[in-house]
Formats: structure tokens, sequence, C-alpha cells
């Protein structure tokens, strides 16, 4: 657990270099958003096929070839599962550069062509990604984790490498160092497939046998329908509001871009996994008819997702603008730019949590065997999206209109969703969050109040010593005023008596346990 954690952190960190990189170099101009938009059109098909639906349905169905046959039957059938798929990952590639180039003769203006080469650069990128989520869905059920957190540690290394070294000393011209990028990015799929296959060969795997099991092949098939639908609708809506956010202006999506990322950080690293350690406990509850610990898991979930996640949003709308200054003001990316970024990210931010709440909702809608809900209401949010995002454009609202669209969408999703559960199983519901939820609220405001106090008045005192870089003032300024303002929220939740105070406490006791104090209650 903690190599994966770390490997996770290093994944995070070299992805965050990368995006400061292309923001310096490329600043918030047309190379920069006609690249984030052709990367956009890889992904969206390796999460839909390869970390998403196709994964998903592949999983349960090498587990169960694995438990009848051994690992050897397990990897034959992956073998043919590979066999299958991958005509058909290379024709959708050959379609999509076609496509591409199709794009690239009819473009009406520089920054639709741009987009429309780098789009034919990028896709080999999807077929060498989709077979290695595959194979690293194999080898986690070998027991080999982290395999997965370093090859995309490789992926970012790769692009750092290609648009940092080779694009900055080989190329003349932007569109040079992205096409530069797009290799890196190449190269990094490469890796990307050869560190889980070299995983799979140490336990055992080898590219024959191949076993054609249509019991088995019809299994996956099935499963894979309800996961492609659920997968593609979101990801068809992240592809509509960038492809929306490209079209505003020059600049729109690079700033779409930069904000979105650093609102995932909190929901990736805390929240997303709050819900995937409440997510067995709640299905061992449900398994075993007990209602009351089904219905306590699912509300420790959501108070740790509360106090966490709004506290989070009021720190970013607090320091909007030094968060983006801190982490993207370098080379091209102007002052101008991190202003319109954090107008954004304080949008962003204010669906935070309503995007935290939806993943618990999820799994325990889930749980109760009640998934076409969670499709039903996703397809319900994504309209609301569409539609909104397309009046807040033809309005001129710009990006911050379309963040707009985003947080409603994403507020409607969770009301929804709650909706369902306590239509389903309202004892899931059963221990109210109003009090909890407005204790995380007003110490967040307090939180918030105290963290812009504190910083204007440390981060001028640090200024008048100058001997220290602006960023690096700027930074020390933030850090302790989050710091004793987080200190203060802690103290008010637990002053407060929030529910989950044991664990404040139980922190508490470790830290004084390994400083040699007493440990009483």
């Amino acid at each position: 657990m903690a190599k994966t954690a770390s490997w996770t952190m290093v994944s995070r960190i070299l992805g965050l270099v990368r995006d400061q990189l292309i923001a310096a170099f490329f600043g918030a101009g047309i190379v920069a958003s006609a690249f984030l938009f052709a990367f956009q059109i890889p992904n969206l098909f390796r999460r839909l096929l390869g970390e998403g639906a196709l994964t998903a349905a592949t999983i349960p169905v090498l587990a169960a070839k694995a438990s009848e046959g051994g690992t050897k039957e397990s990897y034959a059938f992956l073998n043919y599962i590979v066999r299958r798929m991958l005509p058909w990952m290379l024709g959708i590639t050959l379609v999509g550069m076609g496509g591409a180039l199709l794009w690239f003769l009819l473009a009406a203006n520089d920054q639709q062509r741009y987009a429309a080469e780098l789009t034919a650069w990028c896709m080999p990128y999807m077929p060498l990604i989709c077979i290695a989520a595959l194979f690293t869905s194999a080898v986690n059920l070998s027991g080999r984790f982290g395999l997965a957190e370093i090859a995309s540690s490789a992926l970012n290394l790769c692009m750092i490498l290609g648009l940092g070294f080779f694009g900055y000393y080989l190329a003349d011209t932007p569109m040079g160092q992205a096409r530069w990028l797009c290799a890196g990015a190449i190269a990094g799929g490469v890796l990307q497939l050869l560190i889980p296959m070299w995983g799979l060969q140490q336990a055992g795997w080898k590219s024959h046998p191949v076993h054609a099991d249509e019991k088995a092949w019809s299994a996956l098939r099935i499963a894979f329908v309800p996961a492609a639908l659920g997968a593609g609708i979101l990801q068809i809506n992240f592809l509509i509001s960038r492809s929306l956010a490209f079209n505003v202006d020059g600049a729109g999506l690079t700033y779409y871009y930069i904000a979105n990322r650093i609102v995932e950080l909190p929901i990736g690293l805390f929240s997303t996994s709050i819900a995937t350690v409440m997510f067995p406990a709640m299905a061992t509850a449900f398994a075993q008819n007990n209602s009351d610990a089904l219905s306590r898991n699912y509300a420790r979930g959501m108070r740790l997702i509360l106090a966490i996640n709004i506290a989070a949003a009021v720190g970013f709308i607090v320091f909007s603008r030094e968060i983006v200054q801190v982490l993207f003001e370098f080379g091209k990316f102007k002052l101008e730019d991190c202003e319109n970024t954090r107008l954004v990210l304080c949008l962003f931010a204010l669906a935070m949590p309503f995007h935290a709440m939806i993943s618990m909702v999820t799994r325990a809608l889930n749980v109760i065997g009640n998934t076409t809900a969670t499709f039903r209401v996703a397809l319900q949010s994504v309209s609301v999206n569409v539609v909104g995002s397309i009046f807040v454009v033809w309005k001129g609202y710009g990006i911050e209109g379309l963040a707009c669209a985003n947080a409603v969408a994403a507020m409607m999703q969770y009301v929804l969703l709650r909706r369902e559960l306590k239509k389903s199983a309202p004892y899931v519901l059963a221990e109210s969050l109003w009090k909890p939820c407005g204790q995380a609220i007003v110490g967040s405001l307090v939180m918030g109040g105290i963290a812009y106090q504190i910083f204007h008045f440390v981060n001028p005192l640090l200024h008048r010593w100058d001997v220290l870089n602006a960023k690096i003032t700027l930074f020390m300024a933030m850090s302790i005023a989050a710091a004793i303002a987080a200190t203060v929220y802690a103290g008010i939740l637990y002053y407060w008596k929030y529910p989950e105070r044991d664990m404040m406490t139980d922190a508490l006791n470790k830290v004084k346990s390994r400083l040699g104090m007493r440990t009483d209650a």
C-alpha cells in the first residue's frame, strides 16, 4: 500500500511538472489549446475502452478463469482478448488519424489546423495505452501492485523530456515543440505497455498459448455494454465541455484545463480514497443484511468528504490567485493568464464538494444493486451540462459560463442520485448529515477568514526581508497561513464534537507516542 501510494504521489508530481512546462512553453496561446484538445481524443478512448469499460468487464472474467483453471488458463484467455481487441483498436486509430488529416485540409483557421495535426500525432497513443490497461488489470490480479503508477510516471517523464529537452533544443517553433511533446506521449505509451508486460512476465505470463473460450468471451461482451454506456456518457461530457472551451477563444481551453487539474488533486487524493475504502465496508454490511452498519459506514464516509472538501473548496477560493501564480506563472504563462485561470478555479471549487459526494452516493447505489439509476442520472446530468454550456457560449459568457454550467450539473447530479438512493434504500440515509454539514461550512468559513487575514499580514513582512525569491516568499506566506487556519479548523470541529473527531484524537495520540509523550485519554 505504501509503495503504491508513493508512486502515485510521484506520478502526480511529474504530471504537475508536465502541465507547468506546457504552460511555460506555450502560454495560453492557440498551440497550447490545440495540444490539450488533441491529447484528449486518445484519452477519451483510453478511459472509455482501456481504463474504463473494457478493464471493468475483463477483471471479473479473468478472475473467474484463474479460479477455475489457474493463472495459465487466465493468461491464455487474456491473450485471446488482446488478439480480438487489437485489430479494432488499430482500426479506430487509423480512422482517427484519417479524420484528423481530413479536418486539417478543411480547417478554417490556424487553431483548428494545429489541433487537427496534433490529433493525428497523438492517435497512436490510444492502442498502446488500451492494451497496457488490459495488462495492468491482469498484473494487479497477480498481486503485483504499483506498476500502473510507475508506468504513469514514465509517461509524464517522457512528455517532460520530449518538450523540456528535445523540444527546447531541436525545435524552432511552438508547433515544432508541440510535435516533440506528442512524440514524448507516444514514447510514454510504449513504456506504459512494456512495464506491466514485464510485470506479467515475472508472474509467469507468456504470449502463447491463446485460449478461445466463447462462453467467457460472451460474458465479457455482456459486461462490457453497460460499462461502456456509463463510461461513455461521462467521457463525452468532458469532451463536449473542453471542445466548447477550445472554441470560445484561443486561450480558453488552457485556463479551463489548468483550473480543472488543480481541483482534481484533493478529489483524487482524499475523496476517491475515502469512497474506495468505504465501498467494501458497505458491500460487506449489505451482504450480511446489516442495514445499521451500511448506514453508519455511508454516513462516516460522507462526513469525512464534507469535512475535507468544503474546507479545500474555501481554501482554493481564498488562495486562488496565489495557487495559480506559484504553480503556473512561468515563461509565457503571464500574470494576466493566472488571473483568468483564477476565476475559473473559484467556480470549479464551488462544485468540488458535490463531485466528491457523487462518488460516495454512486458506490452506495452500486452496493444495493441499483446501477441503472447511476446511468440514468448521469445521462440527465450530461444533458443539463450540454444544454447549459451551449446556452452560456451563445450568450457570450465564455469559459466562466462553462464552469458555471459544469457546477450546476454536478449539483443536480448529486441531488438526483441522493433521491434515487432514498427511494431504493432509505435506511442508508438514516443518519442525518445536516448538522455535520453546517459545522463543516461554518468552520471552513472561519478558517478561510483566518487564512486570508494571516496571509495578508505575513506576506508583506516576508517581502520586506527581500532575501527570498518572490515566488518562494508567496509560497511560504500561503503555507504559514494555511497551516494555522487548518489547525484552527480542526480545533473548531473537535470542540463542536464532530463525529469523526476520534480520528483526530488517534492521529494526535500517534504523534505523542512517537515523541515519547503520554497518550492518556
